[in-house]
């Protein structure tokens, strides 16, 4: 018995002695790794896979998008390219073919305003020129607001990060949410990885490469029409699917004010990240928003949707940052055809994410207003 643990325990420091030396290639290695190897990385290091970029690190004068799975790319378009990461499915592919220049997402799924702009772009970027990479700083920022879902990210934010540190009433007070920005620097954002198994880059290697193989396997069907909401799509009344996003009726005008003051921050944290940079918001209202709905709904849809708006562009506006209209785009899309779906009836598709991509061209071409 006592030969075999020992001969367990030779096999075990066996075992982890090649991993530590195949750990410490991996990490020498990485700068001078395919751009496809950082796709099965944790999310700090996944921005350096991404398509929309000439190379592993972006050129001087990039754009940098900020936001949460629309930043990302989630939709159809992604989809039906088997969800590889290597391939072309976003509004950063497009904009890039547009301009000329370089895009990059430092966006993360799931984020609220805070959380995706202030927290993870922030420690990404600061991350990325801790370990080696001489990424330069952006020099246009395009930050998203999702309608669909960006109010009540920004109150569970509020829920988790300030209530638990300040009063909740000093979400309104400068000098406090100051504080918290000092606070969320501090504990998020000093460039280290946000979850402990990102740090085994060889692991990771591997583990994510068989499962993004076995995700992309995954059979998805498209969501059936819906029974509560029709709209006019190419002259022709559609149903929609029951599950789009969101009914902004049921918002309070307190929660929308909260989640507008978030966003309000956010970007002024930002802003003193990269102060040299030109900003840019652009609002994406959610699916509802943008069809043309039968009845009452569509009113009552719309005009919340415009207050929404108006108050993230106020938002934005006092903070220095331009404000790209791209409502229009999406809506004459919407008109002609399901810019959603129909896997993912949330995010944009190919066509949703080209008219987005056309309005941001535009805008970031065009001279600034006086």
């Amino acid at each position: 018995m006592k030969k075999l643990c020992a001969n367990l325990l030779l096999l075990l420091a066996a075992v982890l002695l090649a991993y530590g030396v195949l750990e410490a290639a991996f990490r020498i290695a990485m700068p001078h790794l395919p751009r496809a190897v950082f796709n099965n990385q944790g999310r700090e290091l996944r921005v350096l896979g991404q398509t929309s970029k000439a190379g592993l690190l972006p050129r001087e004068g990039y754009i940098a998008i900020l936001g949460d799975s629309y930043g990302v790319g989630q939709g159809d378009w992604f989809a039906a390219n088997g969800y590889d990461l290597n391939s072309r499915y976003q509004a950063a592919h497009l904009l890039r073919d547009a301009t000329g220049r370089d895009v990059l997402a430092l966006a993360r799924a799931g984020a609220g305003s805070y959380d995706g702009a202030a927290i993870f772009a922030v420690n990404a970027f600061r991350f990325l020129r801790a370990s080696g990479f001489d990424l330069p700083a952006p020099k246009t920022l395009v930050a998203y607001f999702y309608e669909g879902n960006d109010i009540g990210d920004n109150l569970g934010f509020l829920r988790r990060r300030f209530n638990p540190l300040h009063k909740p009433e000093d979400v309104w007070n400068d000098a406090v949410f100051d504080e918290f920005d000092r606070e969320m620097d501090a504990a998020h954002c000093q460039g280290g990885l946000t979850r402990l198994q990102d740090a085994f880059y060889a692991a990771n290697a591997v583990s994510r490469t068989i499962e993004g193989l076995l995700y992309n396997v995954r059979g998805k069907s498209p969501v059936p029409p819906g029974n509560l909401r029709s709209a006019l799509i190419a002259g022709r009344e559609t149903p929609l699917p029951d599950t789009m996003e969101t009914d902004l009726t049921t918002l309070s005008e307190d929660d929308v004010r909260l989640g507008v003051r978030v966003f309000q921050r956010s970007l002024r944290r930002v802003a003193r990240v990269w102060p040299d940079a030109e900003r840019f918001v652009v609002y994406i209202p959610s699916p509802l928003s943008l069809y043309v709905l039968s009845g009452d709904a569509g009113r009552t849809q719309r005009e919340a949707s415009l207050r929404i708006e108006t108050l993230v562009r106020e938002a934005a506006l006092a903070e220095g940052w331009r404000v790209i209209d791209c409502r229009s785009d999406l809506e004459a899309a919407a008109r002609e055809e399901f810019a959603h779906g129909p896997l993912d009836v949330n995010h944009l598709n190919r066509e949703g994410y080209g008219a987005l991509a056309g309005a941001l061209a535009r805008a970031l071409s065009a001279p600034p207003a006086p």
